[in-house]
């Protein structure tokens, strides 16, 4: 007899499994309708990165400026303005990184900015102070200057901005007493060195002059502005070799239009137009709204004889300056550009002949391209 030792005997289905499909399901409602939070817990969900605070962006700015990198440390100061709209400190140091890169009405627009803030803000006033009497506006600069120092007496910025104030308008005994009272308070102040500088550069004294940068340089030498100030004393000396180290010390410090345009334009008038035009094309393309790179650069493709190229320049360059930053020479080299160039168009070069005579009707360039087109 065969046997199938796989069999197994079935079990008879009773009323238990019916109980537990009926509490299962009983279950299953009562968790849905209930909803305890031990079923509805999500996964955690990444933690966003926490928004950057003023300080922190101030904290930014001071590294940026300490190391040089005055590009980053603009937009650190910007994101700081952003996210206290309500103080006018990022905005005065704003300004005064625009004033090292002598974009005056960038100053003069933040330090308006920053008063409509805070009307008695010290080193607002000495900024707005600062970029009106670069604007030439004397008056206007010495009214918020003093104050400034009815607020701060004895603030030795607003003394230093009174002293370059009294410097521009030739009134040098005035110039100097505040200045040595600026630096009798704190004899590290770098604006009152700087200033007491361009006195001295102003009766002439150039070696006083770098005496006074030298030290300013000292305190702050990663300041391009006081390399290429320094640079012009000896240009003002004839001591070539020694001005453009000191221009390509500025670059090397922050390359930025403004001091390639003052190491190209050095090059220039000292007599190696090549690589001038070489730094100066790069001043053009960090800024081409740089109105006095342009002008040098038309001013050296003119020294060249590249008229062509020249013309177009030194057109740009007039209308970002404008008449009252234009030289005479700008408008009579652009007018001899056209005469010169091929071909000849007098036309248009007779408009800037005329522009430049009448500043000075005996200019004989002007009235040689008058000539050349009569």
């Amino acid at each position: 007899m065969y046997l199938d030792w796989t069999y197994k005997p079935r079990r008879r289905r009773g009323k238990g499994c019916f109980v537990w499909v009926g509490l299962v399901l009983f279950l299953a409602l009562y968790l849905y309708q209930q909803r305890p939070d031990w079923l509805v817990r999500q996964s955690p969900q990444p933690t966003a990165p926490p928004t950057r605070s003023a300080i922190f962006w101030q904290a930014e700015a001071e590294a940026h400026i300490a190391a040089g990198d005055f590009s980053s440390a603009i937009a650190a100061l910007q994101r700081m303005a952003e996210l206290e709209p309500d103080n006018a400190e990022p905005l005065v140091a704003l300004a005064d990184l625009y004033m090292m890169a002598r974009q005056i009405d960038q100053v003069f627009a933040l330090s308006q900015q920053a008063l409509r803030i805070d009307a008695e803000n010290v080193a607002a006033l000495a900024m707005h102070a600062r970029a009106l009497d670069w604007l030439g506006q004397y008056e206007a600069a010495s009214d918020f200057a003093f104050d400034a120092l009815d607020l701060e007496p004895d603030n030795p910025d607003v003394l230093a901005v009174l002293g370059e104030i009294y410097s521009d308008v030739g009134n040098w005994p005035r110039a100097q007493a505040y200045l040595d009272e600026a630096l009798s308070i704190d004899p590290d102040n770098i604006l009152a060195r700087r200033n007491l500088a361009v006195l001295y550069e102003l009766q002439k004294d150039y070696e006083r002059a770098i005496v006074e940068l030298d030290r300013a340089i000292e305190l702050a030498p990663n300041r391009p502005d006081l390399y290429i100030e320094k640079g012009r004393q000896y240009h003002y000396l004839d001591e070539w070799g020694a001005a453009i180290e000191s221009y390509e010390q500025a670059v090397a410090v922050a390359e930025t239009s403004f001091s390639l345009d003052a190491l190209g334009w050095g090059l220039y008038n000292s007599g190696d137009s090549l690589q001038a035009l070489r730094v100066l094309r790069r001043a053009v393309e960090l800024d081409p709204q740089n109105g006095a790179a342009l002008a040098h650069l038309g001013l050296t493709y003119y020294a060249r004889r590249n008229y062509e190229a020249a013309a177009p320049l030194l057109e740009q360059a007039v209308a970002i300056l404008g008449d009252e930053e234009s030289r005479i020479d700008y408008y009579y080299t652009l007018g001899l550009a056209y005469i010169y160039k091929k071909p000849k168009e007098c036309h248009l070069a007779v408009p800037w002949l005329r522009k430049a005579l009448d500043i000075d009707p005996n200019a004989s360039s002007a009235l040689e391209g008058m000539r050349l087109c009569s």
